[in-house]
């Protein structure tokens, strides 16, 4: 949205633009991700051909773990500044964020979301140091 700096944009108090890309085939990543749900199928070779970890009885088969990391941006009032998160998330936190902030509750029946790390640390909600950032429409440069 494009706004003169006279304008007051009265929707930038309750937005959080959130941007996951998911495209890198992680042949970048340096990081071992771990096992999240073990499984056993012929799809699974991370621990060995037909295993990833040791399966839970009753667990969905086929549903390993995390792949590699990507990248995740918050753009909001609310956001904190220059800030860069370590904390484990994935896709699926942001599901979490969205049934948290309304009080929605978790899907259930083995859905990642109850173990999704929060996106809360990407957030200052207390107001303190959050003021408009302006960039100019043409170079891109904060406008003071």
């Amino acid at each position: 949205m494009c706004a003169d700096l006279g304008e007051q944009v009265t929707e930038w108090g309750s937005t959080a633009v959130v941007i996951a890309y998911d495209d890198s085939d992680g042949w970048y990543d340096h990081q071992w991700s771990g096992v999240v749900m073990p499984s056993a199928t012929a799809q699974d070779f991370l621990t060995g051909t037909g295993a990833c970890g040791t399966p839970q009885p009753g667990a969905y088969p086929d549903r390993c773990g995390y792949g590699p990391r990507q990248p995740l941006l918050v753009i909001s009032a609310f956001a904190k500044a220059n800030f860069v998160d370590h904390s484990v998330t994935d896709q699926s936190s942001i599901l979490r964020f969205i049934e948290d902030n309304w009080n929605l509750g978790r899907i259930g029946d083995q859905s990642f979301d109850a173990l999704a790390g929060s996106l809360n640390n990407l957030f200052n909600f207390t107001g303190a140091d959050n003021d408009k950032l302006i960039l100019d429409d043409q170079t891109g440069e904060p406008v003071h």
